[in-house]
């Protein structure tokens, strides 16, 4: 629905009543026309009156009159009920094709107000994917700083079981890392393989405890990054 139909609904009313006012105006001529040329002068007078009007008292000139101007009060009530009778369907129609019309907007707004919350959502998980890749990197600098082990025989070189020829993408360096790091995790607590607890002595109670907080910042943006990284 739009302005052409509610206006096409106001332009019916007018068109309308006015073919009622004429139709009712010319039944009322009509109805003059018998009333006075054809009862009046064809009526039948006595002998002594000229004509059908001359021999009129007040009281007969009331009846006469009233039964005259009866039908017409008659026509015009008729002619009234109707045209309002159809101005109010008319006014119906109309407020039916502005609740429509509403009805559209509304839904119109509500898809603007879903377009705005996608693209706000879309801002929102691109400033957390961005500040992921940040703690990432912050990550990866933090790791081949203090969970490498160098290796005495070769300087420069890594021996530390969790870093050593890691990627150097910070994403697929944190994902190796973690594998390395659930392995012997995995093998001490559920295995009971005293063995594993050598990959960690080179690491310090503050390194482990700082380890921990580097992943639980990382776990605590997983909700508002995109999919792709959530899985991460």
């Amino acid at each position: 629905m739009n302005e052409r139909s509610l206006s096409m609904a106001r332009d019916k009313k007018p068109s309308n009543s006015t073919a009622i006012i004429v139709s009712v105006s010319f039944a009322s001529a009509v109805w003059l026309f018998a009333g006075i040329v054809l009862l009046g002068y064809l009526a039948k007078s006595p002998p002594s009156c000229v004509g059908t009007f001359s021999c009129l008292t007040l009281d007969t000139w009331g009846t006469y009159l009233s039964g005259v101007f009866a039908p017409l009060a008659f026509f015009w009530l008729v002619a009234t009920v109707w045209i309002q009778s159809r101005e109010l369907a008319q006014q119906r129609e109309e407020l039916a094709l502005t609740r429509r019309e509403f009805e559209h907007n509304r839904e119109v707004m509500k898809a603007q107000s879903d377009y705005v919350g996608a693209q706000t959502d879309i801002v929102i998980r691109d400033q957390a994917d961005h500040e992921l890749l940040m703690m990432l990197r912050l990550f990866r600098t933090w790791a081949l700083s203090n969970l490498s082990k160098p290796e005495h025989r070769v300087p420069g070189m890594d021996a530390g079981p969790f870093t050593k020829q890691t990627p150097d993408d910070p994403i697929d360096f944190i994902v190796a890392v973690s594998g390395r790091l659930a392995h012997p995790v995995f093998m001490i607590t559920f295995i009971d393989d005293k063995r594993y607890i050598e990959e960690f002595k080179h690491l310090t109670a503050e390194t482990v405890e700082e380890l921990a907080q580097h992943y639980d910042r990382i776990f605590a943006i997983r909700s508002r990054v995109s999919p792709a990284n959530a899985a991460l």
